[in-house]
C-alpha cells in the first residue's frame, strides 16, 4: 500500500490541488471522520455521476433495483412478524433510496476510485499496512426515504471482555439492536474498517447528509438503533467532489432527503486482511473485470494471501491466477 508525505497532489485541470493529510488525520482522531474537499475535479464529478444514473436507471428499468427506507419499511427492516430483530434486510416492495452493489463490475470510472491515492493513504493509516476492500457501491437517497438506524459498520467486532463477563458470542452478533451492546467502559474497540464516500452531489442537511455522532469511534458501546436517534447527530456535508472518510467503529446513518433531488454518494469500504469481505468478488466480479485489474488491484481483493491466510494450496492466488495454473487435483502413485 502507498506511504505518502502530510500531503498528496491530485492533478486535475487547472492549478493542482493539494489535500492536507496532515489536518484530515488529526480531524479523524479527534472525531472518527474527517471531510476532504475537492478531491475531484468537476468534470470527474460529471463523469463519475453519468455513469451511475445510467446504471441505476437501467436497474430500475428491469426490476434489479434494490430500494430501501420506505415511510413504512423501516420497522419491517428492523423487526420480523414475531417482533424480533431480523438476521439480515431482504428486499422489501415499497423502498425509496435505491442502492446499488458491486460497482467494480459497473465501469472502469468508478473502479478507479478505489485505488485512489488519498483512499488508500486514509485507509492505511487506520488499518495498516495490509488491508482488503470489503464492498463498493452506491446509495441514491431520495426524496420520501426515512433516516437509517444508527450503526457501525464494523458492527460484527466481537466486543472484547473480562473473564466471567457476559458476552454476545462471535456468530450470534447482529448489525442493529434496541439496545446499546456493551463493553467494559475503559475498553475500546479496535479499529478494522473504514470508509470513503465519494460525493457525487452536494451533501447538506436538507438532503439527507449522512447522520454522525462525532467521538462515537471512541465508544465501548454500540448504538442503540431507535429511530428517531437517541443521541445528538451531526449531517456530514460538502460540495460535490468532495470525500468523507470516517472509521467503521463510528456511530452514523443515512440522513432524510426531504429535497425534490436526489443525493448520491459512492461508498469504499475497506478492512483488515483477516475479515470477511461484506461482498464475495472471488464469486461475483466479471472475469473480464478481473483481467483488467493490476496486481495492486487484486492484492485488494484478497488474491494475495496474509501470512497463511488465503492460501491456494501453498502458491499465492494472484501468481495461480496470472499462469492460468490448474488445482493440484485428486491424485495416486501407482504401484509397481
Amino acid at each position: 500500500m502507498p506511504k505518502g508525505d502530510a500531503s498528496v497532489s491530485i492533478q486535475q485541470p487547472g492549478p493542482r490541488v493539494a489535500i492536507d493529510l496532515a489536518r484530515a488525520k488529526a480531524d479523524y482522531e479527534r472525531d472518527g471522520y474527517c471531510i476532504i474537499p475537492d478531491v475531484l475535479s468537476p468534470s470527474e464529478v460529471a463523469e463519475v455521476r453519468q455513469r451511475v444514473v445510467e446504471q441505476a436507471e437501467a436497474e430500475k428499468a428491469l426490476g434489479w433495483a434494490r430500494e430501501d427506507a420506505g415511510p413504512t419499511q423501516l420497522k419491517k427492516v428492523l423487526e420480523d412478524q414475531a417482533g424480533a430483530l431480523r438476521e439480515s434486510v431482504p428486499e422489501i416492495q415499497g423502498g425509496v433510496n435505491q442502492r446499488m452493489y458491486f460497482l467494480l463490475n459497473k465501469g472502469k470510472v468508478l473502479r478507479d476510485l478505489v485505488t485512489r491515492p488519498v483512499a488508500l493513504e486514509l485507509a492505511e493509516h487506520v488499518l495498516g499496512e495490509n488491508f482488503l476492500l470489503s464492498s463498493f457501491g452506491a446509495n441514491i437517497a431520495k426524496k420520501g426515504g426515512v433516516p437509517e438506524p444508527l450503526h457501525r459498520d464494523n458492527w460484527w467486532c466481537p466486543m472484547r471482555f473480562r473473564k466471567g463477563d457476559a458476552h454476545i458470542k462471535v456468530g450470534d452478533r447482529k448489525r442493529y439492536s434496541v439496545e446499546p451492546d456493551s463493553a467494559p467502559k475503559d475498553i475500546i474497540m479496535p479499529a478494522c474498517a473504514c470508509n470513503v464516500v465519494w460525493m457525487l452531489t452536494d451533501f447538506t442537511e436538507e438532503n439527507g447528509g449522512t447522520r454522525l455522532v462525532p467521538g462515537s469511534h471512541l465508544l465501548p458501546d454500540n448504538p442503540d438503533s431507535t429511530v428517531p436517534h437517541k443521541v445528538p447527530t451531526i449531517a456530514a456535508t460538502g460540495k460535490a467532489g468532495s470525500c468523507i472518510f470516517f472509521d467503521g467503529r463510528l456511530w452514523h446513518g443515512t440522513g432524510q432527503n426531504l429535497t425534490d433531488e436526489p443525493r448520491i454518494g459512492l461508498l469504499a469500504f475497506y478492512c483488515g486482511p483477516q475479515f470477511r469481505q461484506l461482498e464475495n468478488f472471488f464469486l461475483g466480479l466479471d472475469p473480464a473485470v478481473l483481467d483488467e485489474c493490476s496486481d495492486k488491484f487484486r492484492d485488494l481483493l484478497g488474491y494475495t494471501p496474509w501470512f497463511f491466510y488465503g492460501v491456494a494450496d501453498g502458491l499465492s492466488s494472484r501468481k495461480r491466477l496470472r499462469a492460468r495454473e490448474p488445482w493440484i487435483p485428486e491424485m495416486r502413485i501407482k504401484g509397481p
